[in-house]
């Protein structure tokens, strides 16, 4: 049913009134479906993304709406599933142009049936529990993602009921539960389910269905109902009253997605993005099972009163086996969050060199005082400046500004804090509406003239890549690390009648024309990957961007002296951690990761569960000696000793680790070098 979509767009407003959602009362129908008119014609005349509203769009919208429902590919049949796109498959396009939303419903109640059938299945199954044998060699394939949904109802009960068997294990796993009290948990686990479906509401389904939608134009681009907007605007409020953490919901689990610094998971040292939370235990009671709840339900519970106590059942990014982590929650004040610094030396060619090493979490400014005049408002530029001047009284050689898992903040604070290091000059270039401007400094003063390295990594996002991007730019600095986010996108917010729209509009691209987006920064000298890039970044997302460019501001033909630096830190830089126990660490630790994210299945076998647990436990407890015993510290006796001595050094201050971190000494190490030789600039 292709249409000429901007005509359509007009059109469509026109008619709202007469469009039909009958699961819906009149007023609401209206409304609901004006919005979903109001959000095509905002696409489609200002995103950055321009797209083809077609047959094709229609299918796309309709995966993206059903994998919304059924991420796992296991309640919908295939029969169900091609009974829906035989009706909707190429009908989306003309009912997102004309603002109708009937689908979403009449998808969503077949949706609800089938979980409802499931939750009978297996209520049956839990009547008699001793059918269920974990002596037979079994296992579950718990990934279906890119699985076909089941076309026979014995495959589809034979997984349901491994899926109730695989369930069964993990409690007895995790909270070293009894058959029976096991079994227990499972029947109440039901009727938790049925409630929780029980309470969706129809401006839940809106908001699955729209976003359907806006999936196809990128991962930037979302819709928040009404309800969804009053939830977002008290979490702002209170985002720093409980663990410090950013969740999503992603394919029925609650995800970490950023760890707020200084707050208590950052403390704990443990809590890291992409681990996934599955339960909750909440001021002294019990533990709640959180898989496939709202995000906003989810988030309540976990947040809370300051001092009070919230343990989180979570499942480690490359594990199978969950943990237990218990925090205090507290209120995490902006001014906790700021630069932070010290002080480190470093030999090189016989000198001894003073490094100044600065923390920033993020490109912080406390706009509301900045906007009441207050002449003491907090920002990362005049803390930097601050922190520089201090480190210049010390006679420091060199300075080291750690981005690692910064991920971004406000665009003005980057363009000052460059200004900090370059005399004037552009900054970044942004190019919304098709026209392409820039942002600079040229205040013609260098406050920091020595030289400098950028530590980035995977979570370096948005406004980190920026001041990375502009640094190596201008050769202002040597970056360091794994390759960025990816994140180089402009977005802009549309009140609408129910709720809000967030939309791209823009991209950032770098002084030499490159975009950040998609791609990242590339550092010059590349450390040992800590996160999987196939699972974090812009590139993992569906339906980024892709890299481009504009015309250069700079002359991008790199110097031949400089070349040669970058040519002889890295040989001194490989000579050093081919012999360097945090290095090798990180290495093999990640290699285990990639092993565990590979493996799609878990064995049903009580035996073998417990064996491949034991054996996973003991391959972390060999590379942890491994680097202990390199070392000189003392060997941890087993996996339990091992997780001691985890909670014990998520105790110690951050400021302290960081100091013992064994990519800063070995950044310590390689401006140490750089000095050594006299960088020319």
């Amino acid at each position: 049913m292709k249409i000429h979509k901007k005509i359509m767009v007009l059109i469509g407003m026109l008619f709202i009134a007469i469009v039909s959602v009958g699961e819906v009362n009149g007023e609401k129908k209206e409304q609901m479906n004006k919005v979903l008119s109001d959000i095509s014609f905002s696409l489609e005349t200002t995103h950055y993304k321009d797209l083809n509203i077609d047959d094709e769009f229609s299918k796309n919208v309709l995966k993206n709406y059903l994998d919304t429902l059924d991420y796992n590919h296991q309640y919908f049949t295939q029969a169900e599933v091609d009974e829906i796109y035989e009706k909707w498959g190429i009908q989306l396009d003309d009912d997102f142009l004309k603002g109708n939303s009937r689908a979403a419903f009449e998808i969503y109640d077949i949706y609800k049936n089938a979980v409802e059938r499931v939750i009978k299945y297996q209520t049956k199954l839990l009547k008699n529990p001793r059918s269920l044998d974990f002596t037979v060699d079994e296992k579950l394939v718990y990934d279906r993602e890119e699985k076909p949904y089941f076309s026979t109802k014995k495959a589809y009960e034979n997984h349901w009921k491994k899926m109730l068997k695989s369930s069964i294990l993990s409690l007895e796993d995790y909270e070293e539960l009894t058959y029976k009290e096991s079994t227990d948990r499972m029947k109440s686990r039901m009727v938790t389910r049925k409630k929780l479906l029980e309470k969706k509401t129809t401006d839940d389904i809106y908001s699955y269905f729209v976003n359907a939608f806006l999936k196809e134009y990128g991962p930037h681009t979302s819709y928040l109902s009404a309800k969804e907007k009053a939830d977002f605007d008290i979490s702002m409020k209170l985002q720093l009253s409980g663990i410090g953490a950013v969740l999503t919901g992603e394919k029925g689990f609650i995800k970490v997605v950023k760890v707020m610094p200084n707050g208590p998971a950052a403390k704990g040292k443990q809590l890291q993005p992409e681990d996934k939370i599955i339960a909750v235990a909440t001021d002294g009671k019990t533990f709640e099972d959180i898989m496939d709840w709202p995000l906003g339900d989810a988030v309540n519970l976990i947040r809370g009163e300051e001092g009070t106590t919230v343990k989180l059942r979570v499942i480690p990014s490359g594990s199978k086996t969950a943990k237990e982590y218990t925090f205090v929650r507290e209120n995490v004040k902006l001014e906790d969050r700021g630069a932070r610094y010290f002080i480190k030396e470093a030999k090189s060619k016989n000198s001894i060199y003073k490094i100044g090493v600065i923390s920033l979490p993020s490109f912080y400014m406390d706009f509301d005082a900045y906007s009441k005049g207050d002449k003491n408002y907090k920002s990362t530029t005049r803390d930097v400046k601050e922190i520089i001047e201090k480190l210049n009284n010390e006679n420091i050689d060199g300075l080291i500004i750690d981005l690692r898992n910064n991920g971004g903040g406000s665009l003005s604070e980057v363009n000052n804090l460059m200004g900090l290091f370059i005399p004037y000059g552009p900054v970044v270039q942004v190019k919304e509406g098709g026209r392409v401007s820039y942002l600079g400094d040229g205040d013609m003063t260098t406050y920091f003239d020595k030289p400098v390295i950028v530590m980035v990594n995977r979570l370096s996002a948005s406004a980190s890549e920026i001041f990375a991007a502009a640094m190596q730019d201008y050769r202002r600095g040597i970056i360091v690390g794994t390759t960025t986010f990816g994140k180089g996108t402009v977005q802009t917010i549309k009140i609408l009648d129910l709720g809000e729209l967030k939309y791209t509009n823009g991209k950032f691209y770098r002084i030499d024309g490159g975009s950040t987006q998609h791609k990242g920064v590339t550092p010059d000298i590349l450390f040992p990957p800590t996160y999987d890039s196939t699972e974090i970044g812009e590139s993992s997302l569906d339906n980024p961007l892709p890299w481009d460019e504009v015309d250069s501001l700079i002359n991008g033909r790199e110097s031949k002296s400089n070349n040669q630096l970058k040519k002889y830190l890295t040989e001194k830089h490989m000579e050093r951690v081919a012999k360097n126990p945090d290095f090798i660490y990180n290495t093999k630790r990640y290699a285990v990761i990639q092993e565990i994210t590979k493996d799609k299945e878990i064995s049903l076998n009580r035996t073998v569960r417990e064996r491949e647990t034991k054996e996973l436990e003991d391959k972390w407890l060999k590379i942890t000696n491994e680097k202990m015993v390199a070392k000189n510290e003392v060997e941890l006796k087993d996996y339990k000793a091992l997780e001691e001595y985890n909670k014990k050094r998520a105790k110690k201050d951050q400021l302290e680790l960081l100091k013992k971190d064994g990519e800063i000494i070995e950044t310590v190490k390689i401006l140490a070098d750089e000095i050594a030789i006299g960088r020319k600039r």
